[in-house]
């Protein structure tokens, strides 16, 4: 398991792969406005420009733009509390990858200077990563959807491989949700589900308060629940406010942002969430089989 900093790591050095593979192995430069000439443009992107690319550098190329926004995507939301210097730098090396992947005009005289360059913009966006507070050491946490508490009621007997210790976090989404299906769902299965987990939840209130964490498992488990709802304005664009998977998901990438040297999971056994999460770059589990 990794902790957010690290996964984003993991996917920088990814997208570092991919540069060296579209700018070394299928990309050249060539000098198309030559000081002296007959004819000399004033250029403000540069007097160099990228020769055309193969089929197989176009998809190299394309696959690099979509890994590249994704990963941009989730810094901006985990940064946007950070001061105005910091979103400038973000803003300046998003600048140089996205032209450099794009293959505009450039004053880099070949691709190794390119490449370079771009892998310091990518070193410098991934390094703002550092400035994130985190109030506690690392640790283990695990943010289930409605469905994973469902499936799996008795939460004092979660556990996960090679993850002794951890955290319960319940989003306020989920918890409304639960509190409609006690009252609504058509079946009376799910309705008994629910009202099983909300009472667990009041009696683990019982020893302490829930927005503070309180113990289910002495020395393993641990519980607390998130009172503020995510800011569906400053997440991801294209999550939708009105999709409760959606606003989950937002909930989690805000526990990434206030606990980037945590290991921070979200738990769903539902394969529309999955793949939200995987697009997100949010790592997620299937809950604990029951006993």
């Amino acid at each position: 398991m990794q902790t957010v900093t690290e996964n984003l790591k993991c996917i920088a050095d990814d997208i570092q792969n991919l540069l060296e593979d579209l700018l070394l192995k299928h990309s050249s430069i060539y000098l198309w406005n030559t000081p002296g000439g007959a004819v000399v443009f004033v250029s403000t992107y540069g007097n160099y420009a990228y020769n055309e690319l193969n089929e197989e550098g176009r998809q190299i190329q394309a696959k690099l733009l979509e890994e590249y926004r994704r990963f941009y995507s989730l810094l901006t939301v985990l940064l946007k509390e950070q001061p105005k210097d910091t979103l400038k730098k973000l803003s300046r090396s998003d600048t140089v990858l996205t032209r450099t992947i794009e293959q505009n005009k450039t004053w880099c005289k070949n691709t190794q200077e390119a490449f370079d360059k771009a892998a310091q913009a990518l070193q410098a966006e991934f390094e703002l990563l550092s400035r994130l507070f985190d109030p506690s050491e690392e640790e283990s946490i695990y943010v289930p959807d409605t469905n994973a508490l469902l499936y799996n009621l008795n939460i004092e007997s979660w556990a996960f491989p090679s993850i002794p210790k951890f955290t319960i976090v319940l989003l306020p989404t989920v918890l409304s949700e639960l509190d409609f299906l006690k009252v609504n769902h058509r079946n009376d299965d799910v309705r008994k589900k629910a009202e099983t987990i909300i009472r667990k939840i009041k009696e683990y209130r019982r020893r302490g308060k829930l927005t503070e964490t309180v113990t289910v498992v002495k020395d393993k488990i641990m519980l607390q629940a998130i009172a503020i709802e995510p800011d569906m304005e400053t997440t991801l664009q294209w999550l939708d406010p009105e999709n409760n998977d959606d606003r989950i998901l937002a909930g989690v990438i805000e526990i990434m942002r206030v606990r980037p040297r945590s290991i921070v999971t979200a738990v769903s056994r539902d394969i529309n969430f999955q793949n939200k999460a995987e697009f997100a770059a949010v790592p997620y589990e299937e809950p604990p089989e029951p006993v």
